[in-house]
């Protein structure tokens, strides 16, 4: 394995992400499904030595019912940071030298879509 590939950190969204988003918060609170591929996700990039941290708009009240639903549908990760709100999100990060060789990525999925399919 790539010392580049064991320092690599993934921001992942929850909801629409790794599972269903639906428009009614209760249902994705009471009854979150796991969107296909998405969970081997998270274990593969676990087994690479990839730093995983979860984003969510999730308020910080439910943190604890989305450690369980998390948990109990088999998602492995690192941190989980709650409450970042639904609207855009930027990632912000340094360069090591002026020749401007990104450190930063960013990649949009399709809502409900799963992660099955990507590559990083």
């Amino acid at each position: 394995m790539k010392e580049l590939d064991q320092n690599k950190t993934i921001f992942c969204d929850i909801d629409g992400v790794l599972f269903k988003f639906d428009e009614d918060f209760a249902v994705c609170m009471n009854h979150a499904r796991p969107l296909p591929g998405s969970a081997e996700k998270t274990m593969d990039w676990h087994k690479k030595g990839y730093r995983i941290i979860l984003v969510t708009g999730r308020p910080e009240a439910f943190r604890e019912r989305t450690q369980k639903q998390l948990q109990r549908l088999g998602f492995i990760y690192d941190q989980l940071v709650m409450g970042c709100g639904s609207g855009p999100r930027y990632l912000v990060n340094d360069v090591p030298d002026d020749k401007g060789d990104s450190k930063a990525f960013s990649v949009n999925v399709l809502r409900n879509k799963g992660l099955g399919g990507l590559m990083l």
